[in-house]
């Protein structure tokens, strides 16, 4: 008995320590900072904050995994600054797979995209190994970024092999800027629930799902918490972002070369909507409804219904500290 419970333990603390979370900043109820906010009334620690919020199936979590905000920001950044962001240690990065960071002003109903890592996140190039070769990040925030004491930061994840599952973390942040509004992608909600889009398992062609991020409509978000667009691809041209982003995704081939060109996206400073702005049809989803990022905003994928495989959990660590 004594052998079969230890066991046990030691398997719910693999699963527990599974996957990926963001440490820095310091994301809603996350166990693994010492640095944080008091924990909102009535709330507790997740020691699941690994765990995918959602499916290609089902959803289980709301975006974000929690809706209630820390009542104090977890940091303060300043627009046109460079931030680093980290990941815990010892994580399972499934091959990893295509990740996004984003800002909302609105308290989570809407996501503008700041940072794209397409591919390539947590490993670097191609790979099969659930073992990060890269768990930080440096990302440029844009120059002309709103104020705001209430924005809400997310990481979201896609990965790479395993069960089609979308991972979903937030952080409550200050900004202090002097732009009205910022005009980017739409934070693509896939793998989550029946309705959103679908992204299979990637089988070496890390071009999958490619089509769904370039498809992403511009939406211009306000200091105010307004939230406007949807109308215009992240990939028309507009000068709503720097750099040209088809171009780096059509010279990559599916079998990746050894030397690989750099697959990260800051989405850089703009004033106004794009000239092609249409206004929405309806007004904007309900916080953390799920419907945010519907299949019918982006490319269909034809891919057949997965029902894949679990991919293999390291052993459990020592829960990690954030600086």
């Amino acid at each position: 008995m004594q052998l079969f419970q230890t066991a046990f333990t030691l398997l719910g603390a693999g699963l527990v320590s599974a996957h990926v979370s963001l440490i820095s900043p310091c994301v809603r109820y996350t166990p693994y900072c010492t640095s944080c906010p008091e924990l909102p009334s009535g709330q507790s620690l997740d020691y699941s904050i690994n765990s995918p919020i959602g499916t290609h199936e089902s959803t289980s979590q709301p975006l974000c995994k929690y809706t209630t905000p820390y009542a104090t920001p977890a940091v303060t950044w300043k627009a046109g600054s460079t931030v680093e962001v980290k990941f815990r240690e010892h994580a399972a990065v499934h091959g990893g797979g295509h990740c996004q960071f984003a800002l909302s002003y609105d308290g989570g109903e809407s996501f503008v995209v700041i940072h794209d890592e397409l591919r390539y996140c947590f490993t670097g190039g191609p790979s099969s190994s659930n073992k990060a070769a890269q768990l930080s990040y440096s990302i440029a925030l844009p120059q002309d970024l709103p104020s705001g004491d209430r924005v809400v930061f997310a990481w979201a994840w896609n990965n790479n092999q395993g069960n089609r599952e979308f991972y979903m973390n937030c952080a409550d942040v200050a900004i202090e800027g002097s732009g009205s509004s910022f005009t980017g992608p739409k934070l693509l909600v896939a793998n989550y629930g029946p309705d959103s889009p679908f992204i299979p398992e990637f089988n070496g062609n890390y071009d999958t799902g490619i089509d769904l991020f370039n498809s992403r409509p511009m939406i211009t978000v306000s200091g105010s918490g307004g939230y406007s667009g949807g109308g215009m691809a992240a990939n028309s041209t507009g000068g709503a972002y720097s750099g040209d982003q088809q171009s780096s995704y059509d010279s990559v081939a599916s079998t990746a070369a050894p030397t690989l060109p750099d697959t990260s996206s800051n989405y850089g400073p703009t004033s106004s909507a794009p000239a092609s702005y249409e206004a929405p049809s309806s007004a904007p989803p309900a916080a953390y409804s799920g419907s945010a990022a519907g299949a019918s905003d982006y490319a269909a994928s034809a891919a057949p219904v997965y029902r894949g495989r679990v991919a293999s959990i390291p052993a459990s660590p020592a829960p990690a500290k954030c600086k």
